[in-house]
């Protein structure tokens, strides 16, 4: 019976406190819609950022031909940075900074050899036949006379120079590296380097754009933040990539983990902010479930804060909930 008066009290409130008049919703809906779209696109012309153009396979081919003929040699020949990474990539250890990375294992395998330059070669000799004879040449030679067209590449490009574009070598014996590499430039500087990155082989309708990310990894993605201002000690996560700019203050509190001393000397901060992460998580979840902790919304009354207005305007039987009481229904 208490429960029906309180019910029949609610809804006098609403009669007597609230006019209502008929409305249509979806035209407040378009129009608040329309409103906020134009304040966006107002405020992001007067105050956006002027953003960096992104670091491209096609840009970094057309703009650095040199520099990104030996990105593929050092992926051909094992000496690159992904090549030798370690977990979770491959078996190497040029990379490896802690045992949590050795335990997780190899769960994106890479050859970077296959990967990045001969399987993308293989699509490509599909419509350019001529490719087919240097990439059968340089598949059927010993992996000792590989290594010696390699390391005479490496000699030769660090020699070569850009002429309009094109990269000229000084005279050697490179067998077809030499070919595989110009192929592997003029796949890049078409923007097609990309597409073949990232469509598996297998299955023709499947596509990952891991490889396509990870291709520039190394010293293109290790000079390029040098133009930003985002190296060594200037970098941070809520650093501002243009001068003048805010940068992400919405990552400060995330941040303070990686000031913490144990995280910060850590040779994997980012797995243990990570961790920590995933721990505070865990427990707002089961939250509901923790004796006492559940409780403590109640215990500290910020609720009684809220809503003490409403209920000092509208005593009767909704009074007790501001003392976490509740209603009890008859």
């Amino acid at each position: 019976m208490k429960g029906k008066v309180n019910s029949l009290s609610q809804a006098r409130d609403v009669a007597q406190d609230y006019r209502l008049v008929p409305e249509d919703f979806m035209k407040h809906l378009l129009l608040t819609l329309g409103i906020v779209a134009a304040m966006v696109l107002i405020a992001s012309f007067l105050f956006g950022v002027p953003e960096k153009q992104p670091l491209t396979i096609k840009a970094y081919a057309t703009q650095h031909p040199v520099a990104f003929e030996q990105v593929a040699l050092r992926a051909l020949d094992g000496q690159g940075q992904l090549a030798n990474y370690g977990p979770p990539y491959n078996h190497g250890t040029g990379s490896v900074q802690t045992s949590i990375q050795s335990v997780v294992g190899i769960l994106h395998p890479i050859n970077a050899a296959q990967d990045f330059i001969l399987r993308p070669l293989s699509m490509a000799a599909a419509i350019n036949p001529a490719l087919r004879p240097s990439l059968k040449a340089f598949a059927s030679a010993s992996a000792a006379q590989q290594a010696r067209w390699e390391a005479a590449a490496t000699t030769a490009l660090a020699r070569a120079s850009d002429h309009n574009g094109a990269v000229v070598w000084p005279a050697g014996s490179y067998g077809p590296v030499r070919t595989l590499l110009a192929a592997t430039l003029s796949l890049g500087r078409s923007g097609l380097m990309y597409g073949a990155l990232t469509r598996d082989g297998a299955v023709v309708d499947r596509f990952d754009n891991q490889n396509a990310l990870l291709f520039l990894q190394g010293s293109p993605l290790q000079t390029d933040p040098a133009t930003q201002s985002l190296q060594g000690s200037a970098w941070g996560i809520i650093h501002p990539a243009i001068n003048g700019y805010p940068g992400a203050w919405w990552m400060t509190v995330p941040t303070w983990i990686y000031q913490w001393p144990f995280v910060a000397n850590s040779a994997a901060p980012d797995a243990l902010a990570l961790i920590l992460g995933f721990v505070v998580w865990v427990l707002l979840a089961i939250t509901p479930w923790i004796p006492g902790w559940r409780r403590l919304p109640r215990y500290l009354g910020v609720h009684r804060l809220i809503w003490q207005n409403y209920y000092h305007d509208h005593p009767g039987g909704q009074a007790g909930a501001i003392r976490g009481e509740g209603v009890h229904h008859a």
